[in-house]
C-alpha cells in the first residue's frame, strides 16, 4: 500500500538526502509508536535514494540477536554491493569480534578487539561514499546491539565531509537501551528526530480511497474507521482487510466497519512488536476489564510501580490500541487476551482476583477472574465464590452462579462444605432446567438423612424430591429432620418447617395412599393456621378452593399476587394463585397476572419460570376457547423446558395441548402428544386429572367412547378418593354423560348430568353452564329451550365462547326440530362464528342448520356420499352407528368385538370427513341426520369442555 500521511516526513528526508548528495551527510532520527508506518517509511526513502543513484543498505535489528555482537554491522556490510577485497575483509572482522568479543561490554569500555575492528569496518562505508552516497537504514534501531551502536556513533561524528545518510527506526514505546546514543547523536549538527504520529483523519481516507480504486463497491464510513483504528496503518488495513471479507454482498452501501480475524492478528502484531512492559500492561489491563481504568490496579497486579503502569498505558494509547485507558473496541481486548500464553493467562486471574479481592471489589467481580485462575490456595477463595454465586443468582446471572459453583465443586476439599454447594447448584440449575440439576440428588438426599444439610437446603431438597415424583424419599427426609429436632424445640433457618411441607404436600400430592399428615398423626385441622410465608398462604390458598370458597379464595389469591416477588422460592406459590383464579373463574385478573409476571420471567432469563407461566397462560386460553393460543402456549412451555425436566408437572402442558389439539381437529397431532413420557406419580397429582381429562375427549373425537368413559369414570374415582370432587377443576361426571351420549344411553348420560347440576348448585359457575347444556341434550327439543337459554347466559357472562358456540349450536337444532327455521339459521351462523374464532373446523358449514325440517328425507336424486370411499366392513358398522345403535349393539349384530367397531368407526371418520357419531347420518342415511345430530362446530365443540 502507497504511503499516507507522511508527506511532511518524506519532504524532509528528501532535502537531507539532497544535502548527502551535495557533501554533507547527516542522521535522521525516526521515532513513532509501534507499526505506525517506520518501517514502510524507510523502505519507501530508500527506493528513492536508489533512484538518484545512492548505494542503500538496511539492516533491522531484532531483540532474539541483541547479544550478537555487530550483527547489525553485519547485515549492513555483508548484505552490500561491495568489492571482493572489501567484502572479505569485513567478513573477517565480523568473525574475529563474533569469536572473541563478550556479547556486551563489562564496566562501559570497549574490548581491545572491537575496538581495533570499528574503524576498520566503518572505513569500508566511508571508502565507499567517496564514489558515491550511501543511505544506511536501520530499522528497530532499540534493539541494535551495542558494538553496532558503536559503529553507528562513529560514522555521525564524520559525516560533514561524507556523502553518508544515516537513517534510524526507533519504537518510542520502548525504554531506550543506549542513552548514550542519543545524547551523542542530538548533539551533532547533522542530526535531526522526526516523530511520527498517528494517521489522521484525512490520511484514513486516503486509505479507503486506495482500496475503493482496486475494485470495491462498498467502503466503510471513514470516521468509524479512524476511531476504531486509532489512526494506526496497520490496524486500520485490517479492518478494511476485513470490512472486505463481511461486506461482499453489501454493493453501494456504507456499512460500519467490523473487527475481524485480520484486525486481531493485527493486534497481536502490535502487541508482540511493542516492548515486554507495554504488553504485560495489555494483559493485565484486559484481564482486569473495565475496573483496570485504575492504574493502581495495573500496578499491583504486575507487581511494577504505577509510573511505569502510566508509561505501559501511555505507549499503548500512542500505538492506538487504546482510548482514555481503555480498548478502542472490545475486539481489541479480545485478540489481547487470545495473544496470552494460557498458563501466564491463569497466573495473571489469579493475582487479579488476589489484588480486587484485597481492594474489596464485589464476590461477582472477583470470582469471574478465580474461576479462569490456577488454583488459589487461600482461605477466602471458596467463601467467595459461594457468596457470589447467590448474589449472580439474585441478579438473574445463572450461567455466572452455576460456573463459580461449579468451580467450587471441584476445588472444594472441605467434605462438610460439599452438600451446601450441590444444593445451591441444583437451586440454580433448576431455574434453567431441572432435569441438569437432578443428578445431585441423590448425594443431597444422602446427606440430610446423615443430617449434614441445613435446614434451607432441607427444605429445597423435598420441593425437587417431590417435583420429581419421589414422594417417598421426600418423606423420609421429613422423618429424618423430625427425628433430629430436639422436643420443644422451634423451628428455624428455613422458611418453612417439617409441618408445613406436610400441609403442602396434602394438596399437591393428594393421591398417594395413605393421606400425608402432619407430624402429630391427627387429620389436618379444618381451618388453616396461620399463614407466616408466601409457601403457607399459597397452601392454604389451595385448601379453600377445593374447599369450594369462592370470593375469598379469589382475595387471597390477588394477596399472594400484588404482594410477592417472583423468585425460585415463590414461583411455585404464584403459580398455585394463578390456578386458582382459573378455579374460580376470575379468567380476565389470571389473564393479567399471568401476562405480568410472564414478561419479568422473560426479562429476568428464566427458562423454568417463562415455561411454567407459559403453561398456565395455555389454561387460561383453553377455558376461553382460543385454541389455537392455548396450544402454542403450552408447546412453548415444552420447548422451553424438555418434558424430562417438568417432572410430574409435565401432565399439565401436555393436557392442555392434546386439550387443543382435539378440538381443533388434529387428532392425529394430539396422539403424538399423548406419547410424551409422563411419570406415574403424575396421575396422583391434580394435573394429572387433567391429562386423563384430555385423553378422554381426544378417546371420544377419535370414535373410542368406552376408552374415553374409563378416563372420565377414572376421574371421578380418584377425586372421590382424594376427598376434592371438585366440579371446577374436572367435571367429570359431564364429561361421562357426554361418553353415554355417545353410546347412546340417554338415561345414564341424564342422571349424571342432573348429580353434576346438584353439586354445582344455583350460581353463575361454568360448570352449570356445561351441564345444563349436557342435560338439554337428553330431553326433546321444547325442554331443551330454557336449558340453553340459561348456559348460554352463563357462559357468555364467563367467557367460555367455544362452549357458547356449542350452546348456539344445539339452541339452533331446538329451535330447527319446532320448525322456527329463521330462528334456527340466525343461531347457527352465530354457532359457526364463534366456532371459527375459537379454531374449530368448521366441515360441514355448507349444511345449515334448518335446511331441510326435521325428518323430511333429502330429494331421491341426492347420492350418498361417502359409498365409494368405505370398505363394506366400514360401511356396515357405520350405517348402523348413524342409526343410532350403541358400539356394543353393533358388535353383538355383526359378530365382532367392540375393539373392532371402534377402529372401524376411526377409519370412517377420517374417510368422510366427521368427528362424531351424529354426523354420520348425514353422510350415509337419506333424510339427513337423526334426533340430536350436531350443526356447523358440532365436529370438536361436541369433544371439548373448558379445563
Amino acid at each position: 500500500m502507497d504511503l499516507v500521511d507522511r508527506g511532511a516526513e518524506l519532504s524532509i528526508m528528501e532535502n537531507m538526502l539532497g544535502s548527502c548528495v551535495a557533501g554533507h551527510g547527516g542522521v535522521l532520527l525516526v521515532s513513532g509508536a509501534v507499526v505506525t508506518g517506520k518501517t514502510a517509511l524507510l523502505r519507501a526513502f530508500g527506493e528513492r535514494a536508489v533512484a538518484v543513484g545512492a548505494l542503500f543498505l538496511q539492516a533491522t535489528a531484532s531483540e532474539a540477536e541483541r547479544d550478537l555482537p555487530l550483527g547489525v554491522m553485519g547485515q549492513l556490510l555483508l548484505g552490500a554491493d561491495l568489492p571482493a577485497a572489501g567484502a572479505q575483509r569485513a567478513a573477517r572482522l565480523l568473525d574475529l569480534v563474533t569469536v572473541t568479543a563478550p556479547a556486551r561490554p563489562a564496566g562501559g569500555g570497549l574490548p581491545a578487539v572491537v575496538r581495533n575492528a570499528i574503524p576498520q569496518l566503518c572505513g569500508i562505508v566511508l571508502e565507499k561514499s567517496r564514489e558515491r552516497p550511501v543511505v544506511i537504514g536501520i530499522d528497530d534501531v532499540h534493539h541494535a546491539d551495542t558494538y553496532s551502536l558503536e559503529c553507528v556513533q562513529y560514522l555521525a561524528r564524520r559525516l560533514d565531509a561524507a556523502r553518508i545518510l544515516v537513517l534510524l527506526g526507533e519504537n518510542s514505546g520502548f525504554p531506550t537501551g543506549n542513552r548514550r546514543l542519543h545524547v551523542e547523536l542530538l548533539r551533532l549538527p547533522g542530526c535531526r528526530n522526526i516523530r511520527l504520529g498517528p494517521l489522521r483523519r484525512r490520511g484514513v481516507a486516503e486509505m479507503v480511497s486506495a482500496y475503493g480504486r482496486s475494485g470495491w463497491r462498498s467502503c466503510p464510513p471513514v470516521p468509524d474507521l479512524h476511531r476504531l483504528g486509532g489512526g494506526n496503518p496497520l490496524l486500520t488495513r485490517a479492518l478494511l482487510e476485513d470490512h472486505r471479507a463481511s461486506a461482499a454482498g453489501a454493493a453501494g452501501r456504507s456499512l460500519p466497519p467490523v473487527p475481524g480475524d485480520s484486525f486481531e492478528q493485527a493486534v497481536t502484531t502490535c502487541l508482540y512488536r511493542s516492548d515486554v512492559s507495554a504488553r504485560r500492561t495489555a494483559w493485565a489491563l484486559a484481564v482486569l476489564g473495565p475496573q483496570a481504568s485504575r492504574t493502581e490496579l495495573v500496578a499491583e497486579v504486575l507487581g511494577i510501580s504505577r509510573e511505569a503502569a502510566r508509561r505501559g498505558l501511555s505507549a499503548l494509547t500512542e500505538t492506538g490500541l487504546l482510548s482514555t485507558g481503555w480498548f478502542r473496541h472490545e475486539a481489541g481486548r479480545s485478540a489481547t487476551l487470545k495473544s496470552m500464553d494460557p498458563a501466564h493467562r491463569a497466573r495473571l486471574e489469579a493475582r487479579a482476583a488476589q489484588v480486587l479481592h484485597e481492594h474489596g471489589e464485589a464476590a461477582t467481580a472477583v470470582v469471574r477472574h478465580l474461576i479462569l485462575a490456577e488454583p488459589v490456595d487461600a482461605p477466602w477463595a471458596l467463601p467467595t465464590l459461594l457468596e457470589a454465586a447467590e448474589r449472580a443468582l439474585d441478579d438473574d446471572e445463572v450461567d455466572l452462579a452455576l460456573a463459580c459453583l461449579r468451580f467450587a465443586r471441584d476445588t472444594c476439599a472441605d467434605g462438610q462444605r460439599s452438600p451446601a454447594i450441590r444444593a445451591a447448584m441444583t437451586r440454580a440449575g433448576w431455574r434453567v432446567n431441572p432435569a441438569t440439576a437432578a443428578q445431585h440428588l441423590p448425594e443431597l438426599t444422602t446427606a440430610a438423612l446423615e443430617g449434614r444439610l441445613g435446614p434451607r437446603h432441607t427444605e429445597e431438597l423435598v420441593g425437587h424430591l417431590l417435583w420429581f415424583g419421589h414422594v417417598d424419599r421426600a418423606l423420609d427426609v421429613l422423618g429424618a429432620v423430625e427425628r433430629s429436632r430436639a422436643p420443644g424445640r422451634t423451628e428455624g433457618g428455613g422458611r418453612y418447617g417439617p409441618d408445613d411441607i406436610r400441609r403442602w404436600m396434602v394438596h399437591g400430592f393428594p393421591g398417594f395412599t395413605g393421606p400425608v399428615r402432619v407430624r402429630t398423626g391427627r387429620a389436618e385441622p379444618r381451618d388453616p393456621v396461620p399463614a407466616r410465608t408466601t409457601r403457607q398462604r399459597a397452601a392454604n390458598l389451595m385448601r379453600a378452593v377445593l374447599d369450594g370458597a369462592g370470593e375469598d379464595a379469589v382475595a387471597g389469591a390477588e394477596q399472594i399476587l400484588q404482594g410477592t416477588r417472583l423468585d425460585d422460592h415463590t414461583v411455585t406459590a404464584l403459580v398455585v394463585a394463578l390456578n386458582a383464579l382459573v378455579l374460580t373463574d376470575r379468567l380476565d385478573r389470571a389473564s393479567f397476572w399471568c401476562e405480568a409476571l410472564a414478561r419479568e420471567a422473560a426479562a429476568r432469563r428464566a427458562p423454568m419460570w417463562q415455561a411454567l407461566l407459559a403453561s398456565v397462560r395455555a389454561r387460561i386460553d383453553l377455558r376461553l376457547g382460543r385454541l389455537a393460543a392455548a396450544a402454542e402456549s403450552a408447546r412453548s412451555a415444552l420447548a422451553l423446558v424438555p418434558p424430562e425436566g417438568w417432572g410430574v408437572a409435565v401432565a399439565g402442558p401436555v393436557a392442555t395441548v392434546v386439550h387443543a389439539e382435539t378440538a381443533m381437529g388434529r387428532l392425529d397431532e394430539a396422539a403424538g402428544r399423548l406419547g410424551v413420557p409422563v411419570p406415574d406419580p403424575a396421575f396422583h397429582t391434580p394435573d394429572g386429572l387433567l391429562l386423563l381429562r384430555a385423553r378422554g375427549f381426544h378417546h371420544l373425537a377419535a370414535g373410542r367412547p368406552y376408552a374415553a368413559l374409563d378416563d372420565f369414570l377414572r376421574c371421578g374415582y380418584l377425586m372421590a378418593r382424594w376427598g376434592c370432587d371438585l366440579p371446577a377443576l374436572v367435571p367429570w361426571r359431564t364429561d361421562a354423560a357426554q361418553g353415554h351420549l355417545a353410546l347412546g344411553d340417554t338415561a345414564r348420560a341424564r342422571a349424571l348430568a342432573e348429580e353434576q347440576l346438584a353439586m354445582v348448585g344455583p350460581g353463575r359457575a361454568w360448570t352449570r353452564g356445561v351441564s345444563l347444556r349436557v342435560l338439554a341434550g337428553t330431553l326433546d327439543p321444547l325442554h331443551r329451550l330454557p336449558l340453553l337459554e340459561e348456559a348460554a347466559e352463563i357462559l357468555r357472562e364467563r367467557g367460555h365462547r367455544l362452549e357458547l358456540a356449542r350452546v348456539k349450536d344445539d339452541l339452533a337444532r331446538a329451535h330447527r326440530e319446532l320448525g322456527e327455521r329463521g330462528r334456527a339459521r340466525s343461531l347457527a351462523r352465530r354457532a359457526q362464528q364463534l366456532a371459527r374464532e375459537c379454531g374449530v373446523p368448521a366441515p360441514r358449514v355448507a349444511a345449515a342448520v334448518g335446511a331441510l325440517p326435521a325428518g323430511r328425507p333429502e330429494p331421491s336424486g341426492t347420492p350418498r356420499q361417502g359409498h365409494v370411499e368405505l370398505s363394506d366392513a366400514e360401511l356396515r358398522v357405520a350405517t348402523l352407528a348413524a342409526r343410532g345403535h350403541t358400539n356394543r349393539q353393533i358388535a353383538d349384530k355383526l359378530f365382532i368385538t367392540v375393539s373392532t367397531v371402534e377402529q372401524h368407526l376411526t377409519r370412517a371418520y377420517r374417510k368422510l370427513a366427521v368427528q362424531r357419531r351424529a354426523d354420520l347420518a348425514g353422510k350415509l342415511i337419506p333424510g339427513g341426520a337423526p334426533d340430536g345430530a350436531g350443526g356447523p362446530c358440532g365436529s370438536a365443540c361436541d369433544q371439548l369442555n373448558a379445563v
